[in-house]
C-alpha cells in the first residue's frame, strides 16, 4: 500500500492500450460497499474471499494492468491464478514514505487505522519480505509515477524481466491451541517424507494405494491394511498396533498416513492411542483427504451402530499434500472429492463454487483450488479447534451422508453420500422456511455438473435411514443435530427437527426406480 500502484497501473494501461483493474476497486464496486465498511461490519476475512473472486475471476482475462491489494498475492492460490499468464512486479518505498503518502490519501485504511502507523507498516513489510521478495523490485522512492511507468515500459521492451516461476510447493500454517502444523501442497512430497519427521516413521498404507506410492516414502516399516471403509474398524487398528510394535517405534517416532480418509482416520487414531501418543504425518492421496479429512486433527474408526463412533482429535505434525498422486486416482473417487470442496464453497461462500464449475475447461487451477478448499477448512478449524461450537458447520450434509453410508453398506463412496447429503440438506432448509426455494436447484445443478449425485437410492429405506441417523454421532441430548442453511454463505445448527420434515425430506429425494441419476449396486 502507499507505494503507487494505482497512479502507475493507469498510466500503465494508457500506454499500452489495456485495461486498467485496481482491486479493491473491483470489490468495492461489486460489494457494493468500502472496504472499511466491510472491515467494520464483515471482518477481513470477508475480505479476502473477494480478494479471492477477483484473483480468480481476472486470472481468466487477458490484457489487462492489475493493482492488487498488498495482501493479495501473498495468498499461494491467489498467486498461483494470476502469476502464470503475468509478470508481477512489487513497487517499493521506505515505511515512512508510505505512511506520510498514505497521509494525503482520501478515506480510511483499515490495517493502519492505528495509533503508531509507521510501526504497523515495519512490521507488515518485515512479515512480507520473503513473499514480496519473490517478485522483481521497482523502488519508487523520490519519483514520479509517470517516470516509474516509464523506467517499467522501458524495462519489460529490453526483456529484463521474465514471468516470476511459480513455486513447486506452498504451505499454509494450521494453528491450534499450544501449537501450529504446516499443510504442504505442492509435487515430489513423499521423497521428502524424512523432512518433517523427528524419528523413525511407520508408513500405514492400504491394499490400493501401497503397491503405487509406498516405495516413494522412506520409511522404517511399511504397514498395509485393506482397502475401503469396511475395513475402518478396530480389528484393522489392532493390525496397525502390531505392525508398529514389530517395527520397534517409541514415543518419538511417527505414523505416516499414505492413501485417504480412511487410511488417514485409522492410522491417526492409532497415532492418538500407540504408547499413549506418537507424532502422525497425514500424506492423503486422495482429494478429498486433500481438502478435508486430513486437516483438522479429527481420527476416528467405525462401529457397527454408526460411523466414527470412537475416535480422537490428533493434531498432524505436517500433512504432505503430493497432488501427483491425483493422477492415478480414478475418476469416481475424485468427483467424490469434489463434494467435499462444494460443502467448503457453501459454507464460505467463497469463489470455490464457480472455480469448482469451471475445473474442467481450466485443469491447472487445480492446486489452487485445493489451496483454497484448505483455507475454507482452516478459518473454521482454527475457531474451534475441538468441535465444541462452529466447527459443528463442516457437517453440513454429513447427518443424512453418514446414514446412507451405512445403510448401503459402505458400496456408496463417502463424497457421493455427502453430496446427496448436501441436496437433502437444502432441501430440508427450503421445506422448514429458512431458505429461499432456488437454493436446492442451485446446489443440485453445481454437483451434477461435477458428476455427483442429487438423488438416494430407491434401494435405501426411509425407515433404515432415519434409524441409522439416531446413531449419529452429533446428536446432542438425544435429539438429531442437522447443519442447515439459510443461503450460501449463512450456515446454523438446527436441533429439534421433526421426524416428519427429516422423512419427508427423505421421500422428496429418493429417485424412482424409472428416473435415477446415480445407481450403485446394493
Amino acid at each position: 500500500m502507499g507505494t503507487g500502484k494505482t497512479t502507475v497501473g493507469r498510466l500503465l494501461a494508457q500506454q499500452l492500450g489495456w485495461t486498467f483493474v485496481d482491486t479493491d476497486e473491483w470489490i468495492v464496486a461489486r460489494a457494493g460497499q468500502s472496504i472499511a465498511e466491510m472491515f467494520d461490519q464483515a471482518g477481513e476475512a470477508a475480505f479476502r474471499q473477494w480478494e479471492a473472486l477477483a484473483a480468480w475471476t481476472l486470472s481468466r482475462q487477458r490484457g489487462q494492468v492489475i493493482a492488487t491489494g498488498g495482501r493479495l498475492m501473498l495468498d499461494p492460490a491467489n498467486a498461483l491464478d494470476l502469476a502464470p499468464h503475468s509478470l508481477t512486479l512489487c513497487l517499493t518505498a521506505p515505511p515512512p514514505e508510505i505512511v506520510r503518502r498514505i497521509s494525503q490519501e482520501e478515506g480510511r485504511r483499515p490495517l493502519l487505522d492505528v495509533p503508531e502507523p509507521a510501526a504497523r507498516v515495519e512490521r507488515l513489510l518485515q512479515q512480507r519480505a520473503a513473499a514480496y521478495g519473490r517478485f522483481p523490485q521497482v523502488d519508487t522512492m523520490g519519483k514520479l509515477p509517470a517516470a516509474v511507468a516509464a523506467e517499467i515500459l522501458a524495462d519489460i521492451a529490453a526483456a529484463r524481466w521474465s514471468p516470476t516461476p511459480i513455486p513447486e510447493q506452498h504451505e499454509l500454517i494450521i494453528r491450534y491451541p499450544g501449537g501450529s502444523y504446516p499443510v504442504v501442497v505442492g509435487r515430489g512430497l513423499l521423497a521428502r517424507l524424512p523432512e518433517w519427521t523427528p524419528g523413525a516413521a511407520a508408513l500405514v498404507t492400504d491394499s490400493n494405494v501401497g503397491p503405487l506410492y509406498a516405495a516413494r516414502c522412506p520409511a522404517a516399516a511399511v504397514i498395509t491394511v485393506p482397502a475401503g471403509e469396511p475395513y475402518k474398524r478396530l480389528e484393522t487398528v489392532r493390525q496397525i498396533y502390531d505392525g508398529l510394535l514389530a517395527a520397534n517405534l517409541d514415543r518419538h517416532s511417527a505414523v505416516a498416513a499414505l492413501g485417504g480418509g480412511v487410511v488417514g482416520d485409522m492410522a491417526g487414531f492409532a497415532a492418538a492411542t500407540f504408547m499413549r501418543g506418537i507424532h502422525f504425518i497425514p500424506c492423503p492421496t486422495t482429494l478429498l483427504a486433500m481438502v478435508d479429512a486430513s486437516v483438522g486433527g479429527k481420527t476416528g474408526v467405525d462401529l457397527p451402530q454408526g460411523k466414527n463412533l470412537v475416535g480422537a482429535f490428533k493434531q498432524p505434525k505436517a500433512v504432505l499434500a503430493d497432488i501427483d498422486t491425483l493422477q492415478t486416482l480414478p475418476a469416481a473417487e475424485f468427483n467424490a472429492g469434489m463434494a467435499e470442496v462444494v460443502k467448503h464453497g457453501l459454507l464460505a461462500a467463497s469463489v470455490l463454487l464457480p472455480q469448482a464449475a469451471a475445473l474442467a475447461s481450466q485443469p491447472a487451477a487445480l492446486t489452487s483450488l485445493i489451496l483454497r478448499a484448505i483455507q475454507a477448512k482452516q478459518r473454521i478449524v482454527e475457531l474451534d479447534p475441538w468441535e465444541t461450537g462452529q466447527r459443528a458447520l463442516l457437517n453440513l450434509g454429513h447427518t443424512f451422508a453418514h446414514a446412507i453410508e451405512q445403510v448401503s453398506s459402505y458400496r456408496i463412496r463417502h463424497g457421493e453420500a455427502v453430496a446427496m447429503g448436501l441436496a437433502a440438506a437444502a432441501h430440508l432448509s427450503v421445506q422448514l422456511g429458512y431458505a429461499d426455494a432456488a437454493l436446492p436447484r442451485q446446489i443440485e445443478s453445481l454437483l451434477a455438473s461435477l458428476h455427483l449425485p442429487t438423488r438416494i437410492p430407491a434401494a435405501l429405506a426411509i425407515d433404515d435411514l432415519y434409524t441409522a441417523m439416531g446413531q449419529d454421532k452429533k446428536k446432542q441430548a438425544g435429539q438429531l443435530r442437522f447443519i442447515l442453511l439459510r443461503a450460501v454463505g449463512d450456515a446454523f445448527i438446527a436441533d429439534n427437527i421433526p421426524e416428519t420434515a427429516v422423512k419427508e425430506t427423505l421421500r422428496a429425494l429418493v429417485a424412482s426406480e424409472e428416473k435415477t441419476d446415480y445407481t450403485v449396486p446394493l
